[in-house]
């Protein structure tokens, strides 16, 4: 979410898991009454009897808070990768690096540890506020800022939140790495000047001045596609037609040139008979099929706060259609998800840095 209210909350210890197998391997038992219909069943479902994992990171002794706002996976590393958007209180307990960070998939553990890919050198040296969508294409990850203005202090405006990066990732001294790091181009190292100015959408008046809680700019999600485009997928403004804006580009190969607009696409509104009427409408992620190209996991959730469901579904950029929309479990605050084996989805919830394991029915 682009607007968020600052807490420093310890992990609590000690809580139950039940059911869910080892990952990248064929997943354990999900939600029995699901597994029949087309959609994704879950392999837990935040209840005391079936808990969902959690993330756990430790620094100096310390049990530190993370809220992963996105999530990529890296299949050559076989590891998941999650990026926090509260810089601020990471930073605030000298763990500025844990900003993005790492963990392993292949066990069933109730608590996951994670481990940063940022040095605390690098995290001084190159700050990352605010980031709400990451996506790595072969060994190099991208991630995004929500491009928003601030919803309750506008002098609190900051080119920070504007930040399109890349990095690459490499292994080093036996531990995965970001290496590398620098702004998508240095020619505009404010993203969001080039995306009202240069990016081919015709932007409204309200939208480029609007907070991110009414008609302005709000990234929420990033994607890489199969041909090696980027997809901006947005939870703020809505289209014309009451869909969710995404927008495919290409980046640079040279300092020297621009991004440009390869295609606007439209999500539709979720309207599906099980799912509630007018509930979730913009998105939160998206990441393309692996090996299918075209074809996305979305998911779709409400664009203020409101307490309304949140969906994951199949997206298909070629048709524009929805299809399998399921919702998460209840209080399930999903932000960022990402392919991790066939047919097998990773789901992250943003404020109780909890996990789960989608199988697409």
């Amino acid at each position: 979410m682009a607007i968020r209210k600052r807490h420093n909350l310890f992990i609590p210890i000690g809580f139950l898991w039940f059911a869910a197998a080892a990952l990248v391997a064929p997943i354990g038992a999900a939600v029995a009454d699901a597994a029949d219909k087309p959609g994704f069943s879950f392999d837990c479902d935040f209840t005391p009897s079936n808990p969902c994992r959690k993330l756990s990171a430790a620094h100096d002794g310390k049990t530190m808070t993370i809220e992963p706002s996105s999530a990529a996976w890296s299949r050559r590393y076989n590891k998941a990768i999650v990026v926090s958007d509260n810089y601020n209180d990471l930073e605030e307990h000298g763990a500025a690096h844990f900003v993005i960070v790492s963990f392993d998939l292949e066990d069933d553990s109730p608590t996951i540890p994670v481990e940063p890919l940022l040095t605390p050198e690098q995290a001084e040296e190159f700050p990352l506020y605010d980031l709400e969508g990451i996506t790595v294409f072969n060994d190099r990850l991208y991630a995004i800022g929500s491009l928003a203005l601030h919803g309750k202090n506008p002098e609190r405006d900051r080119w920070e939140r504007h930040q399109f990066v890349q990095m690459d990732l490499v292994e080093k001294d036996g531990k995965f790495r970001a290496a590398n790091l620098s702004h998508i181009t240095k020619r505009w190292p404010n993203f969001r000047d080039w995306l009202l100015s240069k990016s081919g959408h015709e932007w409204t008046g309200e939208e480029t001045r609007g907070r991110a809680e009414g008609e302005g700019i709000n990234v929420e999600a990033l994607s890489v596609t199969s041909e090696g485009t980027l997809i901006l997928g947005f939870r703020g403004p809505l289209t014309a037609d009451g869909g969710t804006l995404a927008l495919e580009i290409k980046l640079p190969t040279t300092p020297k040139d621009e991004p440009v607009l390869v295609k606007k696409h439209v999500i539709p509104p979720v309207d599906f008979p099980h799912i509630p009427k007018g509930a979730p409408k913009t998105l939160r992620g998206m990441f393309e099929n692996p090996g299918q190209p075209g074809e996305f996991y979305v998911l779709l959730g409400p664009r203020g706060y409101e307490k309304e469901s949140i969906v994951l579904a199949h997206w298909d950029a070629r048709t524009g259609k929805l299809s399998k929309a399921t919702e998460l479990p209840k209080g399930f605050v999903a932000e960022g998800i990402a392919p991790i084996a066939t047919d097998k989805i990773l789901v992250v919830d943003d404020l109780k840095e909890a996990i789960l394991i989608a199988t697409e029915n």
